[in-house]
């Protein structure tokens, strides 16, 4: 095949796949605002759906019709979470958002069974999650954590936690709360660029090393996931070490 038509396929590819997340995270943004009301500053759920909208690039426009368009959806939407085990101590936590329930399932359990993993009872995984916030910001050089420390300090912010060196990265954790938004605001006006920022499940006892068969299952399952309609998120505790 001729590289142009390469080249042009994988845009392609990568088109469908920001379309689908954009589908998602409209979704997320429409079934906030169905259930707990329009206002993002008075809707958490909300609130994170759009601060993770605008970071994956989903313009201003689409959020806005998708939160004002919530009211007029007939659709029931369920949101639905699982807790899942897989092999050699791995963690899963899958959430959906969907409108067919038995669907949701049948797929699931089609993946886990692929990956040699199940559905576990409720609060026998989660309970080995912390919910943080999480803002990754670029190592500028000469930036240290004591800068970092010393600048939440100055500025008098609560809701912070620590600081961890990651390779090429500073990881901030904080109290998942509008504290985050604070925090997060704060760095943005000092001028450090922020990589990643999100409220998410941070796992207490990371996995770091799996049999390479089960990173291919675990990598192939997480695809499967991110290719069904209704499957919006999913966290591991696999962590490998850098």
């Amino acid at each position: 095949m001729p590289r142009k038509h390469v080249i042009l396929g994988n845009i392609n590819k990568q088109q469908q796949v920001q379309s689908k997340i954009w589908q998602k995270l409209a979704r997320e943004i429409k079934v906030a605002a169905k259930t707990g009301g329009p206002n993002p500053e008075g809707n958490p759920r909300l609130k994170v759906a759009v601060d993770k909208a605008l970071q994956n690039g989903l313009s201003k426009d689409s959020i806005e019709k998708n939160i004002h368009g919530s009211s007029k959806d007939p659709t029931e939407t369920n949101t639905l979470e699982f807790e899942c085990y897989g092999p050699e101590g791995l963690q899963i936590i899958v959430n959906a958002l969907s409108d067919n329930t038995n669907r949701t399932i049948a797929n699931l359990n089609g993946f886990l069974s692929k990956l040699h993993g199940q559905i576990a009872k409720q609060n026998s995984v989660k309970i080995f999650f912390n919910l943080l916030g999480d803002i990754v910001l670029d190592k500028t050089p000469g930036l240290s954590v004591n800068d970092i420390e010393d600048f939440i300090l100055e500025k008098e912010l609560d809701g912070y936690i620590e600081t961890v060196e990651l390779d090429d990265a500073w990881e901030i954790f904080t109290t998942p709360d509008d504290n985050f938004y604070k925090i997060k605001e704060e760095i943005n006006k000092k001028g450090w660029k922020i990589l990643d920022a999100e409220i998410k499940l941070i796992p207490q006892n990371p996995v770091t090393t799996i049999s390479q068969e089960s990173k291919e299952r675990l990598e192939k399952f997480i695809i499967s996931c991110e290719n069904d309609d209704d499957i919006t998120n999913v966290v591991t505790n696999y962590q490998p070490e850098e």
